[in-house]
């Protein structure tokens, strides 16, 4: 039922429900909190049985992830964005390496779970130029092609025999730019053949009529709205 609520829910619904989705953990500044937004998250991956490809896309960030915690516990006093005097804190490690998590799952899952053409009518609803959407959405879009395409490249480097993590830095630098120039060549080849689709279906930017709002539509509009405005009051009126 979930998944299917998926695929039939407004693209403005989707949009906001993601932006309110993405917000939460800034407004969160207790790890309960946080704890409370990705045990949510992980339930409700799960019923829009999406969980287990959302995971597998972001393993590569997964030593970013582990890093951030040893960061912040350590080093959070020389932090351009928390400047404080906290010393050596392990909960805040911990709160933060968790925010960091919850914004990886929630980008990762609007990138699998919103199609471009969705963002695209979205930005049409709002009478904002057309041109202006499709450029997002095919920015999104070509994050995640070039991001599996540098995979594949590195996948098949490696199975030859390239060691890219041993020697000195220097030695590491140069052992990667076998990987970067078949990627700049795929990317190029990847824009010409967007080029010509988009020469062949020239209506992508032209506006489509905008359906009407649904209920179920207007329900996740005005609960975003709701909980957004609770997030916003236990924040900073219940939290010292």
């Amino acid at each position: 039922m979930f998944s299917r609520m998926n695929l039939e829910l407004d693209p403005r619904a989707k949009i906001i429900l993601f932006i309110t989705w993405f917000s939460l953990p800034f407004f969160c500044k207790d790890i309960y909190s946080l704890l409370t937004i990705l045990m949510s998250t992980i339930l409700v991956l799960i019923l829009l049985r999406s969980a287990i490809l959302v995971f597998r896309k972001m393993r590569i960030m997964l030593p970013l992830i582990l890093l951030a915690w040893p960061l912040w516990t350590f080093l959070n006093q020389w932090s351009l964005f928390y400047t404080s005097d906290r010393g050596i804190d392990p909960f805040f490690g911990l709160f933060m390496m968790l925010r960091l998590l919850l914004i990886i799952i929630i980008s990762t899952a609007f990138i699998l779970l919103v199609k471009p053409t969705e963002i695209i009518r979205a930005v049409n609803s709002l009478k904002l130029p057309s041109s202006l959407g499709v450029t997002i959405a095919l920015a999104f879009r070509n994050l995640y092609i070039t991001a599996e395409d540098y995979k594949s490249i590195k996948e098949a480097h490696t199975s030859r025999g390239l060691e890219l993590d041993k020697g000195s830095l220097t030695r590491r630098i140069k052992n990667y730019i076998p990987l970067l120039i078949p990627l700049i060549i795929k990317s190029i080849d990847n824009a010409e053949k967007l080029v010509l689709a988009l020469e062949l279906r020239p209506n992508i930017m032209t506006r489509r009529k905008i359906k009407p709002l649904k209920f179920y539509d207007i329900l996740i509009i005005v609960g975003c709205i709701l909980v957004i405005i609770s997030v916003i009051y236990y924040s900073f009126h219940t939290v010292r």
